[in-house]
């Protein structure tokens, strides 16, 4: 059974450790300096973290709650996807009243390697291996009944034989693209099409083709058939033969047999892929040794996660406290609460399925439906946080100026960055309805000589209210891609993100020792207005 670490000496390289603890060390006279007890005691208002999501680099989302830990910040309300799940899940499982403590989860960021969290590509070497155990099953039976029969098959030259079935293997392998494209040259060069082709793929699809015929020929030359009648030699003239009538019933099955073909062998080699290409067993398992259920069921830090049902495409929110506790608090949205809360006696598999990155991990059967990454819908879960009464948000996103998408070299590279692509989208989303909804409050305040936090604007019956948001996020890119799980810059991820956390905080706490939000507020009126009327 993992244990998290008890020691409270963050395990980082020496050189990063000394400037997370010079940081850390700053950050808390800072806020000693502010009176930052004091000011978050006489706060009126609700504060709530929101979590993004973003594969491996949520780090930056550990080293921003660091700092809340270190501020003494209540966050009693947490909304969290994807990522953001294990982080907040984490934070609250090991929180003091409503101020959460993220050393054990810097301990779990900085043990993390790839196979702990499942990332385990050699499952796939040992479909490979199964594959190639069948085909050899194949071959033997075939050589065995052969013989049985009276047939006797030899090879005159196998090292040649052999080293050439290698080589043609392996030209398949890389070159499956490019084998076809000489006789696409061909027959467009027959048709006099004006067209010029491709040199580089020309040259690539003479080699794979030469490697190929080349062990077809070799093969030919080496091998001789025994019978019990005599011998029987395969020569260049029926290897020429033999190569005509495979290509005539190629053409033929091509044209008649090749949907029924295709649909066949889509069946069979889907045989052996799962809904996601690694498990969640030890990532599952790892988890569970980090983040203790109990501890997180009775945490006074409210944990909201969003989930994606799979079945029917819409978001689910997962929480480790009871609805109604949410129930009674200015600007709750009662019908969210009782509608689309579900409270579970055992979060953690809410955690393991919204964190289920997307073609990574398999997708988790929860309430018997498919559950995944909460991501898809709600990549920064804003408007749950708002609906649950939140009157200050910190919104840490992974979404950095200028990133690179990496090299994208397989349908995983490319599906992961689509993900990543959706994710940063809902962000821009629900960032800019928030920022418009606050830009319309804030002048109809600045006309009435009021404070924006005291206005409600009621439009056709929606009502919206000033939300005071606060957005963490890296002000470089970060090295990590969403799979590199325990790269080397993990550290230097979290001391951004605890960097750029305490910034924010700063802010916030210069503005709490003024700002305030009540439960009473004046509401404008607002309807729309059509030509003509």
């Amino acid at each position: 059974m993992i244990r998290p670490s008890t020691d409270r000496t963050i395990r980082t390289p020496p050189a990063l450790r000394d400037q997370l603890d010079e940081a850390r060390e700053a950050f808390r006279a800072r806020m000693a300096e502010l009176g930052s007890p004091d000011v978050w005691a006489k706060f009126t208002g609700r504060i709530a973290a929101v979590l993004a999501g973003g594969g491996a680099r949520g780090a930056y989302e550990a080293g921003a709650l660091l700092a809340f830990q270190d501020a003494r910040l209540p966050t009693p309300l947490i909304t969290a996807s994807s990522i953001g799940s294990i982080n907040g899940a984490s934070y609250a499982a090991h929180a003091d009243g409503e101020v959460g403590n993220a050393e054990p989860l810097l301990g779990a960021w900085l043990d993390l390697t790839p196979p702990t969290v499942g990332v385990e590509w050699t499952r796939y070497t040992w479909m490979l291996v199964g594959l190639l155990a069948t085909f050899v099953g194949f071959v033997n039976l075939t050589y065995f009944l052969l013989t049985t029969n009276g047939y006797r098959i030899m090879l005159h030259h196998p090292a040649i034989a052999w080293l050439s079935l290698s080589a043609a293997g392996l030209s398949v392998l890389f070159f499956y693209e490019d084998l076809p494209y000489l006789y696409h040259v061909a027959r467009r060069l027959w048709h006099r099409s004006p067209w010029r082709p491709s040199p580089r793929r020309m040259i690539a699809s003479l080699l794979a083709n030469a490697l190929v015929l080349g062990f077809a020929v070799a093969l030919v030359e080496s091998l001789d058939v025994h019978t019990e009648f005599g011998e029987i030699v395969y020569g260049r003239p029926l290897f020429v033969v033999t190569v005509v009538v495979f290509l005539l019933v190629l053409r033929w099955a091509r044209r008649h047999l090749h949907p029924r073909i295709g649909r066949f062998w889509g069946r069979v080699l889907r045989l052996p892929f799962k809904t996601g290409i690694f498990s969640n067993f030890e990532r599952t398992r790892y988890l569970r040794g980090y983040i203790p259920a109990d501890q997180l069921r009775g945490s006074a830090v409210h944990v909201v996660l969003a989930v994606t049902d799979l079945d029917k495409g819409v978001p689910r929110y997962y929480t480790n406290a009871d609805p109604e506790a949410f129930l009674g608090r200015p600007w709750v949205d009662e019908r969210f609460v009782k509608k689309q809360l579900i409270r579970m006696d055992d979060p953690m598999p809410a955690v393991i399925a919204g964190s289920a990155l997307p073609i990574a991990y398999e997708p988790v059967p929860l309430d018997g439906r498919l559950h995944g990454d909460g991501a898809i819908v709600a990549s920064q879960p804003i408007r749950p946080a708002i609906r649950l009464g939140a009157d200050v948000l910190f919104i840490v996103s992974m979404e950095t100026p200028g990133s690179s998408s990496g090299s994208l070299r397989t349908f995983v590279d490319v599906g992961l960055r689509a993900l990543d692509i959706l994710m940063q989208r809902n962000v821009h989303t629900d960032l800019d309805l928030l920022m418009t909804a606050n830009h319309q409050i804030e002048q109809a305040a600045q006309k009435m000589n009021v404070r924006p936090e005291d206005l409600v604007i009621d439009f056709e019956g929606r009502r919206f209210r000033y939300v005071k948001a606060y957005a963490i996020r890296p002000t470089s890119s970060i090295m990590s891609t969403i799979l590199d799980f325990g790269g080397r810059a993990t550290g230097e991820t979290i001391l951004a993100g605890y960097r750029d956390a305490a910034v924010s905080i700063g802010e916030f706490a210069r503005y709490a020792k003024t700002g305030g939000f009540h439960p009473e507020r004046q509401t404008i009126h607002l309807r729309l207005s059509l030509s003509g009327e």
